[in-house]
């Protein structure tokens, strides 16, 4: 059987190469059904990570097609969303341990499956710990922004803030459940929350821009006393060179790092994932504005590079 592969030959470039598919003994082979295009990604495509040529696509799910002999959980026919271990979702097919894979329900949209990137959100909601009548902050209105926004919402939150200087994106925040939305290009934010809060400000907030000014910007989010809860979901790495820890300290502020390693258990939180995408906790729907071929994945990542203002996120779907 062969089937077609993305390789990244060279910073900026990809090429499809059509093989022959192969898998071991202990794994399932995939159809890819869909694949997310994610900017930790963008580290490769810029030359940073990885070795060309290589191979992309952590973000991707699809139907068993063939099963190897030592394989006992899985049949043929089965959709999985899977755990990466190797980057192969830019493909046709790709080959799984069952050891990685969740099975996902006949009935479920398998083009609607994005996996690895909510079993994300999971970890930064379990290290988020709401409590009931916290006042929760969202700092960015990104896709992993908007699924935090979706999956808090309705909770028992005295308020649900989503801050982002875009306000096609805080509409959308509103409409995923955000009680109140703030953007600090119109006033000033600080001050915004106060006013929303009564003075008390957040009990936690999840950073999502990666910005290390915002970041800073959102310790005066939090409450100025009493273990404030500052998660960076998406400035683990600027936090070890810019970040200011003077008020930090002075506050009292419980710093917490909830990127993958973060969790005890990251099979168990994709399992939940896929439980609270099922029961439609997460919702797709409204998220995904761009989709690509394979054969257009230069044009995805160049547009995951610079994002038109209507971005919010983009998929391969590898047999269309």
């Amino acid at each position: 059987m062969k089937g077609k592969r993305a390789y990244l030959v060279k910073p900026g470039k990809f090429e499809i190469r059509e093989e022959e598919v192969s898998y071991n003994q202990d794994e399932v082979l995939v159809k890819v059904a869909v694949c997310g295009l994610c900017n930790w990604e963008l580290n490769h495509w810029f030359g940073y990570l990885g070795t060309c040529p290589q191979t992309l696509g952590h973000e991707w799910a699809g139907e068993i097609v063939e099963v190897g002999s030592r394989v006992t959980n899985f049949k043929v026919g089965d959709k999985i969303c899977y755990l990466p271990g190797k980057l192969e979702g830019f493909s046709q097919y790709a080959a799984a341990s069952e050891d990685r894979c969740i099975k996902i329900s006949e009935e479920f949209d398998i083009h609607k499956v994005l996996g690895e990137p909510l079993k994300d959100i999971v970890t930064v909601l379990k290290a988020a710990a709401a409590e009931p009548g916290d006042c929760g902050i969202v700092v960015g209105c990104g896709p992993m922004g908007l699924w935090c926004t979706q999956a808090l919402s309705g909770n028992t939150l005295s308020c649900l803030i989503a801050v982002d200087i875009d306000d096609s994106k805080l509409a959308l925040a509103k409409k995923f459940g955000a009680t109140h939305t703030v953007n600090p290009k119109n006033c000033d934010a600080i001050q915004a929350i106060s006013d929303i809060t009564g003075g008390h400000m957040g009990d936690f907030v999840i950073e999502g821009t990666g910005n290390p000014g915002v970041l800073n910007q959102c310790i005066y989010y939090l409450k100025p006393t009493g273990r404030g809860r500052l998660l960076l979901m998406s400035s683990h790495e600027t936090a070890t060179k810019e970040f200011d820890f003077r008020p930090a300290v002075e506050r009292s502020i419980d710093l917490r790092v909830p990127h993958p390693g973060h969790s005890l258990n990251q099979m168990e939180d994709l399992r939940r994932a896929v439980s609270l995408l099922e029961k439609g906790s997460f919702k797709i729907d409204g998220m995904i504005t761009h989709e690509f071929s394979l054969d257009e994945i230069n044009e995805g990542f160049r547009m995951l590079e610079n994002k038109p203002k209507d971005y919010i996120k983009g998929i391969v779907l590898p047999w269309r």
